[in-house]
């Protein structure tokens, strides 16, 4: 799932999307993402730029400071996911 190269100050939602989706419907990947993120990213063919890479661990972080399990063995909710979504804009 190579990406092109991006520059590095293009942010590719549609990448994006595809690794939420990922992180949200592969156990296989939450596992290997949560002990090491680079790693997983890498091994499942995810090359971010650094504004990338910054969204999605500001993301993770307010996951955790939201109280979400990172695994994701408790379902977010919408309202979950859209008052998080709301603190990154």
């Amino acid at each position: 799932m190579s990406q092109p190269q991006p520059s590095h100050n293009e942010i590719r939602l549609d990448l994006l999307q595809r690794l939420a989706e990922q992180a949200m419907s592969d156990a296989a990947f939450r596992v290997m993402a949560r002990d090491d993120l680079g790693a997983a990213l890498h091994a499942y063919g995810y090359e971010l730029n650094e504004r990338e890479m910054g969204l999605v661990m500001r993301f993770r972080a307010s996951l955790a400071e939201a109280g979400v399990d990172l695994f994701l063995d408790d379902c977010i909710t919408d309202d979950q996911l859209a008052a998080i979504l709301r603190e990154q804009v």
